[in-house]
């Protein structure tokens, strides 16, 4: 796994209800319930395909271009980071490079 620039991906077991506007996600193992925010919700839609926290941040700065990207750095990354301590979002295993 590449430790410095991991991939971020969906937990497949995490089921999603959207009601009207909103977003909820439950975790299978202990059936909570999250409510996704704007920024989450916005992750959450990123990682229909794997991504890295650059790969993220960058989408994002070019989405938001009058948010500083101090701010907009640490609110990714908090968000990020506690939708992987819920195991909402999990580390993506390398995939092999192909035989060529």
């Amino acid at each position: 796994m590449n430790e410095t620039n991991p991939r971020y991906c969906k937990n497949p077991a995490v089921s999603t209800t959207p009601v009207e506007n909103d977003l909820f996600l439950v975790e299978p193992e202990g059936q909570d319930v999250y409510y996704l925010d704007a920024v989450t919700s916005g992750i959450w839609r990123l990682l229909d395909q794997p991504a890295t926290w650059e790969e993220i941040l960058t989408t994002y700065a070019e989405a938001f271009p009058d948010q500083e990207i101090a701010a907009l750095t640490r609110d990714l990354r908090a968000a990020l980071d506690d939708m992987v301590t819920h195991r909402l979002v999990l580390i993506a295993p390398e995939t092999p490079p192909r035989a060529s």
